[in-house]
């Protein structure tokens, strides 16, 4: 089976290398295959292990084709099996606990790099009142000092 990354189909996309795009269905799944201009049938493969791109869902298929720029997709449904559908589930139940992850690193990242921004402009800014290290251990010493106190009496 010829296989071509989702990099690959873009390029060839965009450089007029298709005669045809289509989504079609094997079983409860969907694949997209295309033809070159030359002739051959290339089947969208995933980016490391280069096995067929597999969709679930025909309209992400379609809406992947139609971000690289496909404007005419043929939809081949003849094989597909709706009961077979129904027993495609997720077989990376890992997934979206995953994703969440990721999606809160980035929403930290974003929090983050604002109060570091919110930080150099109060330090640039010249009403800025700086505090000196002297100063800051002498007043932590006193709190520290305060606190012993009152755990001694409470005691």
């Amino acid at each position: 089976m010829n296989t071509m990354t989702l990099d690959q189909l873009r390029s060839t996309l965009q450089a007029g290398g298709l005669r045809s795009v289509a989504v079609k269905a094997v079983g409860g799944l969907f694949f997209v295959t295309v033809e070159s201009r030359n002739g051959d049938h290339v089947t969208l493969a995933t980016t490391r292990g280069r096995v067929a791109r597999r969709f679930r869902d025909p309209g992400k298929a379609i809406a992947v084709l139609h971000a690289l720029g496909a404007r005419k997709v043929e939809v081949d449904t003849s094989d597909w099996s709706p009961e077979q559908a129904a027993n495609e589930g997720r077989r990376r139940p890992d997934t979206a606990e995953r994703q969440r992850r990721v999606h809160q690193a980035a929403a930290y990242d974003t929090w983050f790099r604002s109060e570091v921004e919110q930080a150099l402009r109060e330090a640039d800014d010249p009403n800025t009142v700086w505090v000196s290290n002297e100063e800051v251990e002498r007043k932590s010493a006193e709190r520290r000092a305060k606190w012993r106190s009152e755990a001694v009496r409470s005691q």
